[in-house]
Parts: C-alpha cells; sequence; structure tokens
C-alpha cells in the first residue's frame, strides 16, 4: 500500500466507532470496506497532504477518483488537517473526509461520523528543516517535474538522484539524504521500479520550499534605470550581460505566460558571476544602485543557471524559481504568481 494511502486509512480507522466498518486490502492491492449492513464495497482514499483547497482539487481531479464515484464506490479524503475552504468543497462534492489531526465527517453507508479535532488528537509532526543544499536539491527536482502535463505518462516520475545531484551542484549523499527527507514528509514515494520514485503531493513540497524562499535574506541588488518599459529594460539588461541573462519572477512570467499590464521590476539572474562583490561593480559602475529600484539583480546559484531555459529567445530560470521568486516580490508579483503557477506547473499546480 502506498505511504500516503496508508497514512489515510490510520486516521479513517482511528476515528471510525469500533467494529462499525471494517477495511481490508485486496491481492490486487484495492480496498474493500464491510459495512454493517453486510454489503461490501471498494473503499478509494485520497491524501490531499495539508488540506487546503488546492490540495482536495488535486485529489477530486485524480483519475482513480474520478472513477471511484462514476462507479458510486467509496471515496474519502484524507489530510493531516483539512481547512474550513476544504471542508465546504467537499461538502458540496458530498465527499467524506478525515484529517490526522481526528476530524472527521464521513458518510460510509449508514456509518456517519462528525467529528472535530483536538489537540488530544492531533498529530504531532516536526515541518522539514530546510537548508541551502537541501533547498538547491529540491530546486533541481522540482525544475525536472513541474513543467511536465499533469496527465501525461510518466509526469509524476521523480529523476534519478545522479541527475538531481548534478543540476544542483551537490554531492550524491546530499541529494540522497534530501530525497529521504522529502519521502517521509510525504512528498515523494517509492515507485514501482527498483531505485525510482515518484511525486506523492507536489503541490506540497512546492508550498514549503517556496515559503522557505521568502524566509531567506534579499539577495537581489537594486539598481536604478532610466527607462521606464520593463521591455526596454530588459534590452539594456542584455547590452550588459548577453547569454549570462537569467530572467526570474514577473520578467520571466511575463516571457513565459503574460498577465501583468502596465509597469514591473525586472528581475534577475548573471550566470557566471559566483565572485563578484557587487554587478555595479562588475560593469563599470553602468548601474546606479536605489532603493526603490526598476532592476533587481543576484549571481545566478548553480542550480538556477543549470535548469534555465530559453523562451522566445530570452534565457529564463526554471518555472519553479520564477515562482518562488514572484511569491517572494511584490504584492503585484505575488498575485502574478498563483495565476503563474495554475497555468504553467502542471505536476505541482
Amino acid at each position: 500500500m502506498p505511504q500516503n494511502e496508508n497514512r489515510g486509512l490510520q486516521a479513517l480507522t482511528t476515528v471510525l466507532p469500533p467494529g462499525s466498518v471494517d477495511v481490508t486490502e485486496q491481492a490486487d492491492g484495492h480496498l474493500v470496506a464491510s459495512l454493517p449492513d453486510g454489503s461490501r464495497r471498494r473503499l478509494v482514499i485520497g491524501w490531499a497532504g495539508y488540506g487546503f483547497p488546492r490540495d482536495v482539487q488535486r485529489v477530486l481531479a485524480d483519475p482513480t477518483v474520478v472513477t471511484a464515484r462514476e462507479c458510486d464506490d467509496l471515496v474519502v479524503v484524507a489530510a493531516h488537517s483539512l481547512s474550513s475552504g476544504a471542508r465546504q468543497l467537499l461538502r458540496a462534492e458530498g465527499i467524506s473526509w478525515v484529517g490526522s489531526d481526528g476530524s472527521a465527517e464521513l458518510r460510509l453507508g449508514t456509518v456517519w461520523v462528525d467529528r472535530d479535532g483536538s489537540a488530544s488528537h492531533r498529530a504531532v509532526e516536526r515541518p522539514i528543516a530546510w537548508s541551502p543544499a537541501r533547498a538547491e536539491v529540491a530546486e533541481a527536482l522540482l525544475s525536472v517535474v513541474a513543467g511536465r502535463d499533469r496527465g501525461s505518462p510518466g509526469a509524476d516520475a521523480v529523476p534519478d538522484v545522479e541527475t538531481i545531484a548534478r543540476l544542483a551542484e551537490r554531492s550524491l549523499g546530499t541529494a540522497a539524504n534530501t530525497l529521504a527527507l522529502l519521502d517521509a514528509e510525504g512528498w515523494t514515494t517509492r515507485g514501482r521500479q527498483a531505485r525510482s520514485r515518484v511525486l506523492a503531493n507536489g503541490p506540497a513540497m512546492l508550498d514549503s520550499w517556496a515559503a522557505w524562499n521568502t524566509t531567506q535574506r534579499r539577495r537581489f541588488d537594486g539598481f536604478h534605470s532610466v527607462r521606464r518599459d520593463p521591455a526596454d529594460i530588459v534590452d539594456e539588461l542584455l547590452q550588459a550581460f548577453g547569454n549570462d541573462l537569467v530572467l526570474t519572477g514577473a520578467a520571466a512570467s511575463e516571457t513565459i505566460r503574460p498577465t501583468l499590464t502596465g509597469g514591473w521590476v525586472v528581475t534577475a539572474y548573471v550566470a557566471g558571476r559566483s565572485g563578484w562583490t557587487g554587478i555595479d561593480t562588475t560593469t563599470g559602475g553602468r548601474f546606479v544602485p536605489s532603493a526603490v529600484p526598476r532592476i533587481r539583480l543576484a549571481p545566478a546559484p548553480a542550480v538556477v543557471e543549470n535548469t534555465s531555459t530559453v523562451v522566445r529567445g530570452l534565457r529564463v530560470a526554471s518555472p519553479a524559481r520564477v515562482y518562488a521568486d514572484l511569491v517572494s516580490g511584490s504584492d503585484r508579483e505575488r498575485e502574478a504568481a498563483e495565476l503563474f503557477r495554475d497555468a504553467t506547473l502542471g505536476t505541482v499546480s
């Protein structure tokens, strides 16, 4: 049984009245629930991670859950804890749910359970302790999987350790240890083949990783430009840095999927300059520092440089990095972040 399905089953059996529903696993791996009236029905448990509406929508769109609902099987959405918005969504859909915190709203045949979570029932969970090395390994993983079409074959396949270590420019040991932590969080899990992994909850991993990025000290230097049009500013930066320029934030999202109107701060990384003391010194004073900048520039970390792509003739950071930098930006950039995520980050949106 997959790890997340097992988590959901444990949460379900904890809140069910003793002797009310007997759940067994069949030889084909499917779950069957034996109900008090003597009937037996297939049970499908979908894991919704941290229980936000986005997590629930992902579960409801899963082909296994869609088929189960069409066949009138029992469906239960499980999560660490369900938010009020997620609970309302599930009620509107007529779907049972349960949380690891002891909360539940179940309609399983004649067995009905309505229960609020409490401190005595809540599972104690330690969030992952991010570090720069772990974050770079996660970014390498996300950069590969985020752009895939969710419905395509192998969309949830996690790259092998060697590929992730190479993209992040971290040791194999660091990459392997980080992947083990992602497994423990329930964000990735073992695949069907030996030494393989698949995404189990990509959206939750992206949320946690991006949130950690927002807490880090701002690494961008701000500069003034006499130009107001972001396209003109990008041209100015291309003249200065050429192919070393890697767009991110709004500059990248507007290149990939335009949504903003008016102007925005042009944010970019510059590859191959990890030893600089400041961009203004490397360009002969061409860019003047500013507290209210129109340009934000920073040296490109290895993982950003290694996972960048070319879109419409411009080098841009990976979709995951673009999203994280949007979330760390202004109010307008944070609004653009969610539109960009929904439109671009297929398997982790």
